[in-house]
């Protein structure tokens, strides 16, 4: 099974790719051609529409479409607030080699949107899969070290047992991919979302506009089906993620 942290994969796939990716894709390419992936969860925020109406039709879009490729999306109403926000044009990101201790830029007032209980609820789903048999593979999509408690708490509850509990996650620039496993040790493996893999699940749709129908059903059309796990499966048989 596959959870998606949405809001934290789109903001790696925009820092790094300026592109998105649909979820059902995604989850196909890390589970691969020798695991059978028996579910995907998508986790994010949505604007409320009393406050941002034209964001919330967006994401509405997005939800809707990605529902009716099989995932489960769950959404939580975000919470607004105001704070300071630095233009991020005046100044160069603070791992670049030449960037300054000390840097002039312009700050500006800002209505900011913000999730919450949405890492809460993937952790929750995640541990209940895999101790409820209904996994032996749970891919985290996330950068989020927090979530890495998952691995943590099915490794005290299921030892002994073949399980596993992986993480994906978009590098905020190339190079770095090493520092970050070792930052997300915890988990079993680690895959780093790529240009392939981006390649493999771009989401090249407009949600800004009612989508086109007929674009939308060849998406649909071209997908393989997601299929309930299969309990009567051989030990030695791949392993259903």
């Amino acid at each position: 099974m596959v959870f998606i942290d949405g809001q934290n994969l789109f903001k790696g796939l925009h820092r790094r790719f300026k592109t998105r990716v649909h979820p059902i894709l995604l989850a196909g390419a890390l589970a691969g051609e020798d695991r059978e992936l028996v579910g995907t969860f998508y986790y994010s925020g949505i604007h409320d529409a009393d406050v941002d109406q034209k964001m919330f039709e967006l994401v509405r879009r997005r939800h809707d479409l990605i529902r009716r490729t099989g995932v489960e999306v769950h959404e939580r109403t975000l919470r607004y607030h105001w704070e300071w926000s630095v233009d991020r044009d005046d100044v160069p990101p603070p791992w670049y080699d030449d960037a300054p201790k000390k840097a002039k830029a312009t700050v500006y007032k800002k209505r900011k949107a913000r999730e919450k209980g949405i890492d809460v609820a993937l952790a929750l789903d995640a541990v209940s899969a895999i101790l409820g048999d209904r996994c032996d593979v749970a891919v985290i999509v996330s950068r989020d070290r927090d979530l890495m408690e998952i691995a943590d708490q099915v490794r005290q509850q299921c030892s002994g047992k073949s399980v596993r509990v992986e993480v994906s996650y978009v590098s905020e620039r190339r190079g770095d991919e090493k520092p970050l496993s070792g930052a997300l040790s915890s988990y079993d493996a680690f895959r780093e979302i790529d240009d392939a893999v981006v390649d493999l699940a771009s989401d090249d749709f407009d949600y800004s506009h009612p989508l086109d129908g007929a674009a939308v059903e060849r998406f649909l059309d071209d997908l393989s089906p997601v299929d309930a796990p299969d309990r009567s499966r051989p030990d030695d048989a791949p392993a259903d993620c």
